[in-house]
């Protein structure tokens, strides 16, 4: 539900027309703050008023565009704060779009080596004609799974599901 009202605050932030590499700055910015949950607890409490809220917002944004102050008041006075960290993350993914540039996600049980994940990172990329940065996961999963989500790209391999697979297909050449 938050990442559906975080697009549409996203579309708004973007049709705008204010600098939008800035806004996305101040966003993580605000957003690395927020994810702090003395924090959050604070900018929730509602012993503030919405007008502190939102002097609290201007003071940690000044000197940003009059488009970005605009819209932060808006935030506050909508009492929205807590979707900054989904609106950074909204806005980064349709920068990134925009430029062909994917974020992919590697889980696995061992940590890779650079170069391993460079040659990953390389070949996939040259496959989907993007360009392409992975970032590591560490799971309890025995296996390995790449995805790229705004691609809509998954590719996983499990220890567990070979052998599965493996035994099925002995059983039926019995």
């Amino acid at each position: 539900m938050l990442s559906i009202i975080s697009k549409k605050y996203t579309q708004a932030l973007i049709d705008s027309g204010c600098d939008l590499d800035e806004a996305l700055r101040i966003l993580k910015g605000i957003a690395d703050v927020i994810k702090d949950k003395k924090n959050a607890d604070i900018i929730v409490s509602p012993f503030l008023s919405k007008a502190q809220k939102e002097q609290f917002l201007l003071n940690s944004i000044r000197g940003a565009d009059t488009k970005i102050q605009n819209f932060f008041r808006l935030i506050a006075q909508l009492d929205r704060i807590l979707l900054i960290p989904y609106i950074s993350n909204e806005l980064e993914k349709r920068l990134l779009a925009q430029k062909k540039e994917y974020a992919a996600v590697l889980v696995g049980k061992d940590e890779l080596d650079i170069k391993t994940l460079e040659r990953i990172q390389d070949s996939l990329a040259k496959k989907l004609g993007v360009k392409l940065s992975i970032k590591q996961e560490l799971s309890g999963i025995d296996g390995i799974k790449l995805s790229v989500e705004d691609l809509g790209i998954e590719v996983s391999f499990s220890k567990d599901r070979f052998s599965s697979d493996l035994k099925n297909h002995i059983l039926k050449a019995l």
